[in-house]
This record gives structure tokens, sequence and C-alpha cells, in this order.
């Protein structure tokens, strides 16, 4: 885990972006060069991304071996910059990372070696990193969560990465059981593993066919209700007729007299999910 130097204005809101870089496909750095254009005063905000599908690659990562299990590499490439793993962009630019792979990103097909899985990426130091194995439907996967103190308050995060579909023999899980059970899991362990003022949980849950009706959301919203009115509009194009669906939520849990709000970005960043930017505006200690 990677720091970046702090930034502590009670006076400014906190930045939250939950976006799936689809492996690549997604241009991280327009991206954050979009949410920090307003800092022309001098003054950074404190802005922290729930990554999903995000990848690392080079020759440290370990070699496949024969009995090895790997996802089907995913190569997207963003228009006009260069498809960039996010330990690269991290130290490119001087950020925070917590980054934690869930799988291998492709086996041995002659290609760079990659993993891909999670990450929490901030221009504020991140603490107490933790990584969240879910329970095992079709591919693992591990959320990550760690802490930050910003305006003088601990703010909790997690990135987290559904299930999209359940192994053909349990196909039925497919329509949220799975997820569902993931969710459970992941809220048995956060926010309870953190002692901190405020919580953010973001992420592509991968409802489909019951959307915000799933038990994956309904049991985040009952942890995490804010806020009141999320915005509603969908925020993943479909593999199959690349029509939207609502896959991508951010939810908050404040005390009183914070409040918070999101919005759906009307770019995609080169990804087949839009990204979601919130704020969280503080209340300063008195």
């Amino acid at each position: 885990m990677a720091d970046a130097p702090g930034v502590d204005d009670p006076d400014r809101p906190l930045q939250v972006i939950a976006w799936n870089a689809q492996v690549g496909g997604g241009a991280i750095r327009r991206l954050w060069d979009r949410i920090t254009a307003a800092e022309t005063d001098g003054h950074t905000i404190p802005t922290v991304l729930l990554l999903q599908e995000v990848f690392a690659a080079g020759p440290d990562l370990p070699e496949v071996v024969d009995d090895s299990a790997w996802a089907t590499r995913i190569t997207g490439t963003p228009r006009g910059e260069n498809r960039t793993d996010i330990v690269s962009f991290a130290r490119e630019a001087s950020l925070s990372l917590l980054y934690v792979p869930s799988m291998r990103n492709g086996g041995p097909d002659g290609g760079t070696p990659e993993d891909r899985g999670n990450a929490i990426l901030a221009n504020v130091p991140l603490s107490s990193g933790h990584a969240i194995e879910l329970p095992f439907e079709r591919q693992r996967r591990v959320a990550v969560a760690a802490k930050a103190a910003v305006g003088g308050h601990r703010i909790a995060f997690c990135s987290v990465h559904l299930e999209n579909r359940a192994p053909w023999r349990r196909a039925w899980r497919s329509l949220g059981s799975g997820r569902g059970r993931q969710m459970a899991s992941l809220l048995g362990i956060f926010p309870g593993c953190f002692e901190a003022d405020a919580f953010v949980l973001g992420g592509d849950l991968n409802t489909w066919v019951r959307g915000c009706r799933e038990a994956a959301y309904t049991l985040a919203r009952s942890r995490f209700p804010l806020p009141e009115h999320p915005d509603p509009r969908p925020t993943h194009h479909l593999e199959i007729g690349g029509w939207l669906r609502p896959a991508d939520y951010l939810l908050f849990r404040l005390p009183t007299h914070w409040h918070c709000e999101y919005r759906r970005l009307d770019d995609n960043f080169g990804s087949d999910h839009y990204p979601l930017a919130g704020t969280i505006g503080m209340v300063a200690d008195r």
C-alpha cells in the first residue's frame, strides 16, 4: 500500500468516485484529470477512487503453471491514452494505492503477465488496509477496504465487485442469491473492522434481474442508508444487446449533519461502466 501526501482541509468536501475500469479499457488518467480539474485555486480537493477491474502487470507476477486457474484475458485499450496498470499510474501520479488482485488476467498465452482486482486510489494517505475474500461463486472475488483521515475525521472506504453469474450447475444463483450471499459476508466484516466517523461502500454489485430489489443492494442499503435519493440512471452496458442496466452503487453511513450526494457521469471514459461521482460534506468538530 503506497501513500500520497496528506490533504487536511475541513472546509472542502471529499470527492468519492466508484468505477469499474474494465481491465484497462477505462481511461483512468482522463477520469482523474476530469474530477480534479476544479483545483484551480492552488488547493487540492481530497479525492478517493473506489475501483473495480483494474490490473497490474509485469515480470514480477508469479508464473502460470499447468494446474493454475485463470480468467479469460481482458485487454481493453482506452481511446486517447495508453493502457496503464494501476500500480504504474499511482506511482506516476504520486497517489496512495491499495490494490488486491482477485484473479489472473489470462493464462499462458504469451501475453504480458497480468492480474486483476479491486483498488482504492487516493490523494490522501490510506491506512489499515484490508483484503476481504468473498464466498466463492464462479470466480474469486476480493473486496478491499482502507481508512483515511480527511479534515480531522476518520473515514473508512470499501471497494467491492460482486459476481455477475454463478456456475452453470448452480445457474439459479445468478438471479441474485449468490450476490446476496457475498454481500452478507462482506457486511459481516465491513464496516465493523474499522473504528471511524463515517463509512463509504462503493462498487459494481452486478445487479441485473431485479436491480435495486436484489438482496445484495437491499442488504447494503440497510447498513448504508445514504443518500436518501440515489441517482437512478443505469450504469453498465450489458454484454448481450448493449442495453444499460443498474449495476454500480455508492452508499454512505455518515454522522448527523453531514451530507452526501452522487451522480452518474455522462462520460464512461472508455469503460463499459459509467463512473459514479459523489461528495461528502463534513461538519468540523466544534
